[in-house]
Parts: C-alpha cells; structure tokens; sequence
C-alpha cells in the first residue's frame, strides 16, 4: 500500500514541476509514465543493478500493472475513502518529521534543546482529563 501512495505522490509531484515534453514510454489511461520516470523507479528498484532488456520489460509491466490498479481504485472512489485520507496523512506527517530531523542533523546540535526552543515559542496545551 505505501508503494501506492508512493507512487501517488512521486507523480503528483513529477506532475506540478515546469519541464520540457519528455519521452513517453508508456501510457495507461490517464497515466503517464515517461522515460525519465522509469529509468529513476527502475534505477532504485531490485532490477536496477543489471541493464537487462528482460528485467527492463518486467518492471515496465510492473508499472503498467500498478497503473492499472490506480486506476481502478479511483474508479471506485478508493481515493476519497476516509481510511485513504488517513494514510496520506500519516505518510505526510511521517515523511515531513523525517525531512525535518535530516536537516537538523546536518545542522548540528541537541535534538532535546532544538525541541525545548520550539516548545518555548508554541503554545502546547494538554487535557489531563485525557490521560487518566
């Protein structure tokens, strides 16, 4: 399911950047998977270690089949279910505190003082009531 929303995402994105027309390798319905978008999930994925015309064509057929079942799941209104919705959610807030913590490492310093000066300046109210 993450390889979905995954896939959801990474081409949401893909979508809204400004880029020259590329070569299409493939379409599936309202999908789109251009070449550039295969040679980087293909790059990434188990195949990628060999340049083979037989795994290239399998993990097209993966991509086509993934496509496929994206497309089916929007049809039955998948996208809008509120377990969907959920997950994207938990992906995002997942995905948004990993970047954050990447960065702050780069930075240096305690994770517990950087922490501490965000408390300080972020009103942080707890119902007691809650935890009982």
């Amino acid at each position: 399911m993450r390889l979905v929303i995954g896939t959801i995402i990474l081409a949401f994105i893909l979508g809204c950047q400004a880029k020259e027309p590329q070569k299409v390798v493939a379409q599936v319905g309202s999908y789109v998977i251009t070449q550039d978008e295969f040679e980087e999930a293909y790059k990434n994925s188990a195949y990628g270690r060999e340049h083979n015309p037989f795994y290239r064509s399998a993990f097209l057929k993966n991509m086509i089949n993934q496509k496929l079942i994206l497309l089916d799941a929007e049809n039955r209104g998948l996208d809008r279910d509120p377990r969907f919705l959920k997950m994207v959610e938990s992906f995002y807030q997942q995905s948004l505190l990993t970047l954050a913590l990447q960065e702050r490492t780069k930075e240096g310093g305690s994770l517990d003082s950087w922490v501490d000066d965000l408390k300080k300046n972020t009103s942080v109210e707890i119902n007691q009531e809650s935890l009982k």
